[in-house]
């Protein structure tokens, strides 16, 4: 399935959303505040994040719809896996 510029600019953008929350996430329980992950996963990476744009894509059958949430969930959790690891060993718990 070839993505037209605005799903990949779509997948782009969730894809570093989803990674950059995954970091936030360690980042904030080892070291931030509860008010801070707060602010920043729903706040900053949820207005970064375009999911609801996924949702209308979804609904344009003749798209591939289903294809590009597929890609869209197959390749968030590719992300949180790849960033996970990382985050926890760069990332030291605070003292």
């Amino acid at each position: 399935m070839e993505l037209s510029d605005g799903r990949s600019a779509t997948l782009t953008a969730n894809l570093i959303g989803v990674g950059l929350a995954t970091f936030l996430l360690v980042y904030t329980q080892r070291r931030g505040s509860e008010n801070l992950q707060h602010f920043l996963l729903p706040g900053f990476c949820g207005g970064l994040t375009t999911f609801s744009a996924v949702a209308a894509f979804t609904l344009e059958p003749n798209e591939g719809g289903q294809l590009f949430l597929f890609h869209n969930v197959i390749f968030s959790m590719f992300i949180i896996l790849l960033v996970l690891p990382i985050a926890r060993k760069v990332i030291a718990v605070r003292p």
